[in-house]
């Protein structure tokens, strides 16, 4: 079937295009890299699933909120099971959600169409009101992008992100086609095309996190295509890192140390190599995991106690609380045995132990649990 492709269609309120088209006659905006943007003059950049590369589109930014508080970056990971969604909720009150979650539709599931729920109503209750400004998918996997169709349907959002592969497949088709029929602009992120169409703000930093080119394990491996996000709050920032594996991980340049990390691959044994941790040195973590025996967890067996024990000796030793993970050889032949209670930090997180978690920063390189 030979692939569509699409326009990129941009909506603005009534009298402030001719304002915007005013501002980039003045000037150009930056993306985190000190390069310009691309306005939306010049023609699109044609990608092989028929998005555009984010060059190419105008960047998103928004009034800042002032008010007498503190500003805040809040990172909310929401309990959707063995799947990933986080909002983040910038300190100049626009939106990022990282991740949809799993389709709610998914055969075999069992608990998706329930954790579908639980994500939605948690969005609203989150944004009160104020649109999503950026969805942005690390890659193509059900447990990632399965849930965007809803949320598109469901929430405002202005630009959709994905990493434009595996156009083919129905999950992100679904995805792409509920960002067309409600006008949601869309874009690629990609090695050859690293910037965001979203800007930061005073002491505000936005960035993909991708490799200089794809490992050859991306051609068989979504989870090796993940893109990833980072976002610096003064002192502070946090890192989501999709599904990477090992490979992607040895060659992306994670830009330095980071304070909270999103655990790749749901705490797989695949990903969070000490390579990888001896480039990043985060302060804290979270684990997006369902629990054990439940949904498609059965056949994951997410979380590793290999993998929680290496985050815990980072952070310092065990505190007083344990998480189940597995440290079973397969989990196709898992019994309760195989999980086990492991000691851990307390500044690691799982959703499977923990439901929501909340995590806010002023900017001084701390994050603590609302």
């Amino acid at each position: 079937m030979p692939v569509r492709r699409r326009k990129l269609i941009v909506t603005f309120p009534r009298g402030v295009s001719v304002l915007y088209t005013l501002l980039i006659a003045c000037s150009r905006p930056l993306d985190q890299t000190g390069r310009s943007f691309e306005s939306t003059s010049q023609p699109e950049t044609a990608t092989t699933d028929g998005l555009a590369s984010a060059e190419t589109q105008p960047p998103i930014s928004g009034p800042t909120r002032e008010t007498g508080a503190p500003r805040r970056l809040t990172v909310h990971f929401y309990d959707v099971g063995q799947a990933l969604a986080a909002l983040v909720d910038l300190p100049d009150g626009r939106h990022i959600l990282v991740d949809a979650g799993d389709s709610p539709k998914r055969p075999g599931c069992g608990v998706c169409e329930a954790r579908g729920r639980h994500l939605l109503e948690q969005l609203r209750a989150s944004l009160r009101g104020a649109p999503i400004d950026l969805l942005w998918i690390t890659h193509q996997h059900s447990d990632h992008i399965g849930g965007a169709p809803e949320v598109l349907e469901s929430l405002k959002v202005g630009m959709y992100v994905d990493n434009g592969r595996d156009g083919r497949r129905a999950e992100v088709r679904r995805a792409r086609s509920a960002a067309e029929d409600r006008a949601v602009a869309t874009a690629v992120v990609d090695p050859e095309h690293p910037s965001i169409p979203i800007v930061g703000s005073p002491n505000l930093v936005i960035a993909a996190v991708v490799p200089p080119a794809w490992p050859p394990s991306c051609s068989h491996d979504p989870n090796e295509c993940s893109i990833g996000l980072r976002i610096d709050f003064g002192s502070s920032s946090v890192l989501f890192m999709g599904d990477a594996e090992h490979d992607e991980e040895r060659t992306l340049d994670p830009r330095g140390r980071v304070t909270l990390l999103q655990v790749a691959h749901h705490g797989s044994e695949t990903s969070t190599t000490p390579g990888f941790l001896s480039k990043t040195r985060p302060k804290y973590a979270v684990i997006s995991a369902g629990k054990p025996g439940e949904g498609y967890n059965r056949e994951y067996c997410h979380p590793r106690a290999i993998v929680v024990e290496r985050l815990t000796r980072l952070f310092g030793g065990p505190g007083s609380r344990t998480l189940e993970a597995f440290d079973g050889e397969r989990c196709d032949r898992a019994t309760p045995s195989d999980w086990t209670a492991v000691p851990t930090s307390e500044r690691l997180w799982a959703t499977e132990r923990d439901g929501d978690i909340v995590l806010t920063t002023i900017g001084d390189g701390t994050f603590t649990r609302e």
